[in-house]
C-alpha cells in the first residue's frame, strides 16, 4: 500500500469514527430543561408516521400501529414480544397538538394489561426541536430514513440502575 492509499484510509477511517460518534445513542437524546420553548408544529409535521411498522427492541419484536389523525389527535399502539411470544409490554400513544406544537404521550402496560404509569398516569414528551427528518422530543427522538423506515432513541430511566437509550428500528409493514 502506497502513502497516499494509507492516507485515504486514515482519511476514512477518521470521517467513520466521528458519524459513529455523532450518531451514538445517547447523542440522539435531548431533554427538557426549564425555559426550553417547544417549536411550532402541527400533526402535519408527524403524518408519515401512519401506518403499520415493524422492527426490533433490544432482542425482542415490536409492532407499531399509528392511525390517521383527527382532531389533533395521531393515536398508536405498540407490542413487544419476546421469541417465545412472552410480552414484553403493550404501549398506547398519542401524538398531539398542544400549545401551537406536539406532545408525545405514552402509556405503558404488562402482558398482564397491569399499567406501569398507574391508572391515570402517563409519559409526556414535548417537542423540543424539529429537524429536516429528525423530531426531538424529551427523552425521544425520530429519525425518518426514508418513506419506510425510520429510527427511535428511547431514554430509559433507570431505577437505581444507570440510564440507557434503547434503539428501535423501524420498517413498514407489508401489506
Amino acid at each position: 500500500m502506497n502513502r497516499m492509499q494509507k492516507f485515504l484510509l486514515l482519511i476514512c477511517a477518521v470521517s467513520m469514527t466521528g458519524m459513529a460518534q455523532e450518531h451514538s445513542p445517547s447523542s440522539m437524546i435531548r431533554t427538557w430543561t426549564e425555559g426550553t420553548v417547544s417549536p411550532a408544529a402541527t400533526i402535519k409535521d408527524v403524518q408519515w408516521l401512519v401506518g403499520d411498522w415493524r422492527g426490533s427492541l433490544d432482542g425482542n419484536m415490536e409492532q407499531s400501529v399509528i392511525f390517521s389523525p383527527t382532531k389533533g389527535h395521531m393515536p398508536g399502539f405498540a407490542r413487544s414480544w419476546a421469541q417465545d411470544g412472552t410480552i414484553g409490554f403493550y404501549e398506547i400513544n398519542d401524538f398531539i397538538e398542544a400549545n401551537g406544537s406536539l406532545e408525545y404521550r405514552v402509556k405503558h402496560l404488562s402482558g398482564d394489561l397491569a399499567a406501569w404509569e398507574g391508572k391515570d398516569g402517563y409519559q409526556r414528551h414535548r417537542l423540543i426541536a424539529l429537524a429536516d427528518e429528525a423530531m426531538y422530543f424529551d427523552g425521544i427522538t425520530v429519525v425518518r430514513e426514508g418513506k419506510n423506515h425510520f429510527t427511535v432513541y428511547v431514554l430509559i430511566k433507570g431505577d437505581g440502575q444507570k440510564d440507557r437509550v434503547a434503539v428501535v428500528h423501524q420498517s413498514r409493514a407489508q401489506e
